[in-house]
């Protein structure tokens, strides 16, 4: 009778679940997109690294819809997977499967406040890029957005990018071991205008370990808000106290003299700390994309400056803090604007260089394929003699650490020739060409033996 009693207990919440599953409907999405490249010099260092990779990547999404004001999501990733590595290896049966974003939607009832909690895609705003030049990542949190009107709204979010343990107190000391940040933008759209302001503000506690071993956590943060003095300090950050950061931006985008567009980005940020000058760090980026669209092209003239280092380390980095730009895609090898991979070779964002460059997009002369050629010259805003005075500085951003560190004196040029061809409406081949050209002065860095970094890319992507 227990047994029976138990069956019927399984029973009863198998027909729970269903029925529960029959009022909401399931929507699935995702991409698979395959990776067949060959690299040269991406270290800029002769001779180093394989020359030729395989690898596929496979995203999920699935969306548990109950109505119009309520929604689960959930993302799934499997890889990066490199064939012939690990997962990818001889046998392959790997365990590459991530959640990358796993949160609901819900609108507040009776109003039009709409609320996204849970680990999300999120990104401060952009327009010359598709993302921002400080924040673009997937981080747990909290969004608010509503519409003030049809010209007006608000979002308003926080987030806690890292938290390095949940015990609160160890050892009897309560550990402030976490990163929280706070988010208002303000979107205004107008007849062929829009302008979305926004300002940012982050906690950074003390407590926070950089060497703690967890995805995108500590070490990466505090990267990105690191200061030149810290490397030379050779310490991830020197400080001894909980230190704030802070931004205030707009993106801007005008459309109203059609055919022609323009795009804006600025953005101040800012790093403080309590303990020493050299550990703090402040500067600034403004990005701009002016475009002509005809019937076969789009030419386009792209330049931005960011602010650079000045010869004295006491008084801190006068390059913009950031916590994870991974979208600014500018380029598509030097910066992170590939379909797939193999980019971001250069860096994540404009900080410490200023470029000029010449993009002429949407090249189709054939149905269902097209071109992008872009040609970029940058330039760098550090002072130079802050790699010659600082020898430890200098050998943590010497060429060969991947991103590239320009000087005042140093310079380079970056030359993509992207095509996509749609094979069906479903199916795309990408093929990126990319170069880079780096000239680095031989009297700021000892030597002048850098290589060139080449990369040509067949992507296979694949959307459902």
């Amino acid at each position: 009778m227990k047994r029976f009693a138990t069956l019927m207990l399984a029973f009863a919440l198998v027909l729970g679940a269903i029925s529960g599953a029959q009022a909401a409907d399931i929507k699935a999405k995702g991409q698979w997109a395959f990776d067949f490249s060959w690299l040269d010099g991406g270290d800029y260092q002769k001779d180093h690294g394989d020359d030729f990779s395989a690898s596929q990547r496979l995203r999920t999404q699935i969306d548990v819809v109950a109505s119009e004001a309520l929604k689960g999501v959930v993302f799934f990733e499997m890889g990066n997977t490199v064939w012939g590595n690990k997962d990818g290896a001889l046998g392959a049966d790997g365990k590459s499967v991530e959640v990358r974003r796993s949160y609901i939607d819900w609108i507040v009832p009776n109003t039009d406040l709409k609320v996204r909690m849970g680990i999300q895609g999120l990104s401060l705003p952009g327009a010359v890029a598709p993302s921002s030049m400080v924040f673009d990542d997937d981080v747990a949190g909290l969004t608010l957005s509503y519409a003030i009107n049809d010209n007006v709204g608000v979002t308003a979010l926080w987030a806690r990018p890292f938290d390095s343990s949940t015990s609160g107190e160890t050892s009897g000391q309560n550990k402030f071991d976490e990163v929280d940040m706070f988010a208002l933008a303000v979107p205004v759209t107008l007849d062929g205008f829009k302008i979305t302001p926004y300002g940012v503000y982050a906690s950074v506690g003390k407590d926070v370990d950089p060497t703690t071993n967890v995805t995108n956590g500590g070490a990466e943060f505090k990267s990105g808000m690191m200061s030149m003095s810290e490397y030379a300090n050779g310490a991830i950050d020197s400080r001894s106290e909980t230190y704030d950061a802070w931004w205030a931006g707009a993106a801007f985008e005008m459309s109203y003299f059609a055919p022609f567009s323009l795009k804006m980005d600025a953005v101040y940020g800012s790093k403080t700390a309590d303990d020493a000058d050299s550990a703090e760090r402040a500067g600034w980026i403004v990005a701009a994309l002016a475009e002509y669209k005809l019937d076969m092209v789009t030419p386009g003239l792209l330049a931005w400056y960011g602010s650079g280092e000045d010869d004295d380390l006491d008084n801190g980095s006068e390059r913009m803090p950031s916590v994870s730009p991974t979208g600014w895609g500018v380029t598509s090898f030097g910066f992170p604007g590939s379909v797939y991979r193999q980019d971001t070779y250069f860096g994540l964002n404009g900080a410490g260089t200023w470029a000029v460059g010449l993009q002429f997009a949407d090249i189709s002369f054939m149905e269902n394929l097209s071109h992008v050629l872009r040609v970029v010259y940058m330039k760098g805003t550090n002072d130079a003699d802050v790699i010659k005075n600082n020898p430890t500085v200098g050998a943590k951003f010497a060429p060969g650490q991947t991103y590239a560190f320009l000087t005042d004196e140093d310079s380079a040029i970056e030359v993509n020739f992207d095509t996509t061809y749609q094979i069906y409406e479903n199916l795309k081949l990408v093929v990126e060409m990319g170069y880079i050209k780096l000239d680095m002065d031989e009297d700021t860095w000892g030597t002048d033996d850098f290589a060139d970094a080449k990369k040509l890319v067949f992507n296979f992507v694949y959307d459902f």
